[in-house]
C-alpha cells in the first residue's frame, strides 16, 4: 500500500496542481503565476529566479517532411512516464517498468512494474499499460511511433481494422505485470517504448494527470515551466528536482545569443544549423558533440520542369561531391560521417551496402563519370545546368552549399541559394519550388524504415515515385523475419541510392549548450535529455 494519506476526492486535482509550488522559496511566486496566468507576473525577475533552470530548445529548421517540436517531446518525458526512459547518456533504463525478461528467443517481452501512483491516488496498474498500447496501434492513435510497434502479435490487423483492439497481443497476467509477444524479433522495442509520445497517459482525464516527474505549468494556455510532481514514483531518489522555465523554441542564432548573455542555462536541440555559430573558443567549455542517427543532404526534384527530372542528372551531382573534403574543409568534425545513400551511415551494420558502387570509387573515377552523365543529359561548361536550391536560414546550410557548389561548377553547374524561414522553407519543398532542397532527418531510434518512408510512392516527396523500390519496402513491412525486414530495406536502399531522389552529403551530429555545473544533461546518438536527471548544481 502507498506510505502517504489518500486525498479526499474533491481535493485530488487541486493538490497535484499546487503541492507542486511549496518546493521552493521561488515556487510559490511561480505557481500563481503560471496558475492564475497574471499578467503582472514576470517569471524572470527578482532575486529568486535563480532557483530556476532555463531551457531553451533551437526551433525547427523546416528541414524534416513534418513539423517537430523538441521542446513538446522535453515536457512530455517530463510529465509522463514509460514503460522504459532514457538515461541521461542516451541507454535505455527503467520506467514504470522495473526491470524486464526477453523470451522466446526476443518475441516475448515480460514487464514488471513498479508501485506508482496518479494524483488522485490510483495505483497505476499493468491494465492502464494495456489500454494506452491498444489505444496507440488502434486506427486514430496519435503517436508518430505507432507503425513501428506493428511487431506486436495482431498489430497490423488491429491498426487496418480488421480486429479489435483486444486482439493486440499486450497483456496484464498481474496487477503489476505486462506481457508483449512479438510476431518478429524488434531489437528496437524498448527505445520506441521509451519515445515520449507512448507515455502511459490517462486519457479519460483532460488535461492527464501527471505520472512523469514533474508538472506543467501553463500561462495564458502556454506552457511555461516544470515544476516538481510530489506524486512522482521516484521523487525520493534525489534531494530536489529542479523547476524549469521552458523558454519558447527560439531560431538557432538566437537560441545561442541567448545563452551568450545569460538569459539561458541549457540549448537543447541544435543540429547543422547552427553548427558554425557555436564552435568558438567562449563557447567550447559549454558545447558538448554527438552524432546521430540521421541524414542531411538535398532533395531533388524529380519532376519536370526541373532539370533534375532526369536521373542521370541526379546522379552525377551525387557522385561529383568529394565529401571527406567538404566535412573536413567546412565543418572540421571527426564526428561526422559522409553519407552516400538515402541510409545513414551510423546505422547498425546489417543495413551497410545500400549505397550505388560509385561510393567506393576514387573521386577522380566520380568526377570523370558525372562529366559523361551530364553530357548525355545535354550540359556542360558551355551549356550550363542551372540550379535552384532552397535553404532555410542557418549560416552553415549557406556555407555548406557554396562550398558544394565550388565543386560542381568545373563541371559546368550553376547553383542558386534561396534563404527561408523555417515555415516558408517546408511550404517551398511542399509546392515544389526548388531544383533541390536541403533536408535533415534525425531519428531517436536507429529504424531503417524511418528514413526510407519518406520516399514511399504514396507520399511522392519531390514528385519521386520508384515502382521498385516500393516493392521492396513493402516486402519489408510484410516480412515475418527480421533478417527478410533488414534485407529487403537495405536492398530498397540501394535502389533509392542509384535513383538519387535524395542527394546524401554526411550524417549531421547533435549540438547542446550546457551552463558550466548543470549536471545530468549530455550530448548523446539519440538526442534525448531526459528532464528528471537535471541539477543546476547549486
Amino acid at each position: 500500500m502507498r506510505k502517504s494519506p489518500a486525498l479526499p476526492p474533491w481535493r485530488g486535482r487541486t493538490a497535484f496542481l499546487l503541492r507542486a509550488a511549496v518546493r521552493r522559496p521561488f515556487a510559490l511566486a511561480l505557481g500563481l503565476c503560471l496558475g492564475l496566468s497574471l499578467p503582472a507576473c514576470d517569471l524572470g525577475a527578482g532575486d529568486e529566479a535563480g532557483d530556476l533552470l532555463r531551457v531553451t530548445h533551437v526551433a525547427d529548421e523546416g528541414l524534416d517532411v513534418a513539423p517537430r517540436s523538441d521542446r513538446e517531446r522535453f515536457a512530455e518525458a517530463a510529465t509522463h512516464v514509460g514503460l522504459t526512459a532514457y538515461a541521461p547518456d542516451g541507454r535505455i533504463v527503467p520506467g514504470l517498468a522495473t526491470s524486464w525478461r526477453v523470451l522466446d528467443d526476443g518475441r516475448t517481452y515480460v514487464f514488471k512494474l513498479r508501485e506508482a501512483y496518479w494524483p488522485d491516488d490510483r495505483q497505476i496498474l499493468a491494465g492502464d499499460v494495456v489500454a494506452v498500447l491498444r489505444r496507440q496501434v488502434a486506427p486514430g492513435g496519435s503517436s508518430p511511433w505507432r507503425r513501428y510497434l506493428r511487431d506486436i502479435e495482431g498489430a497490423v490487423a488491429v491498426a487496418a481494422n480488421r480486429a479489435p483492439a483486444r486482439m493486440l497481443r499486450v497483456d496484464d497476467p498481474r496487477p503489476d505485470t505486462v506481457t508483449i509477444e512479438l510476431s518478429q524479433q524488434n531489437p528496437n522495442l524498448l527505445a520506441i517504448l521509451a519515445q515520449p509520445s507512448l507515455a502511459i497517459i490517462r486519457s479519460r482525464d483532460n488535461p492527464p494527470p501527471p505520472s512523469g516527474a514533474y508538472v506543467a505549468r501553463y500561462e495564458d494556455g502556454e506552457l511555461r515551466a516544470l515544476t516538481p510532481n510530489p506524486d512522482y514514483y521516484g521523487r525520493d531518489e534525489r534531494d530536489e528536482l529542479e523547476t524549469l522555465l521552458l523558454e519558447p523554441e527560439t531560431e538557432t542564432e538566437a537560441a545561442i545569443a541567448a545563452f551568450e548573455a545569460d538569459a539561458t542555462d541549457l540549448v537543447l536541440g541544435g543540429s547543422t544549423g547552427g553548427l558554425f555559430r557555436v564552435r568558438t573558443d567562449e563557447l567550447a567549455p559549454a558545447l558538448r558533440l554527438a552524432e546521430s542517427w540521421g541524414i542531411y543532404g538535398y532533395l531533388a526534384r524529380t519532376a519536370a520542369p526541373s532539370p533534375l527530372a532526369d536521373p542521370r542528372v541526379r546522379q552525377a551531382l551525387a557522385m561529383s561531391i568529394d565529401r571527406q573534403t567538404i566535412i573536413g574543409g567546412v565543418f572540421a568534425l571527426s564526428g561526422m560521417q559522409p553519407a552516400f545513400g538515402p541510409l545513414p551511415p551510423t546505422l547498425p551494420a546489417a543495413y551497410a551496402g545500400a549505397v550505388p558502387d560509385w561510393a567506393v570509387w576514387t573521386q577522380a573515377d566520380r568526377i570523370a563519370e558525372a562529366r559523361r552523365l551530364l553530357a548525355e543529359a545535354g550540359y556542360g561548361p558551355e551549356t550550363p545546368l542551372r540550379i535552384d536550391a532552397a535553404l532555410p536560414r542557418g549560416e552553415a546550410h549557406r556555407r555548406l552549399l557554396a562550398a558544394i557548389a565550388d565543386q560542381w561548377a568545373p563541371l559546368g553547374i550553376r547553383v542558386r541559394g534561396f534563404r527561408r524561414s523555417a515555415a516558408g522553407h517546408r511550404q517551398a519543398i511542399e509546392d515544389g519550388e526548388f531544383d533541390l532542397a536541403a533536408v535533415e532527418r534525425i531519428s531517436p531510434v536507429p529504424v531503417a524504415d524511418y528514413f526510407l518512408r519518406p520516399f514511399r510512392c504514396e507520399v511522392r516527396l519531390g514528385g519521386f515515385c520508384d515502382p521498385d523500390a516500393d516493392a521492396l519496402m513493402s516486402e519489408a513491412d510484410a516480412a515475418l523475419d527480421l533478417g527478410t525486414r533488414i534485407e529487403k530495406a537495405r536492398r530498397a536502399a540501394r535502389v533509392l541510392a542509384d535513383d538519387a531522389p535524395l542527394i546524401p552529403v554526411f550524417s549531421p551530429v547533435h549540438w547542446i549548450l550546457v551552463r558550466p555545473g548543470i549536471t545530468g544533461v549530455e550530448a548523446n546518438v539519440p538526442g534525448m535529455h531526459p528532464p528528471r536527471y537535471l541539477d543546476d548544481g547549486r
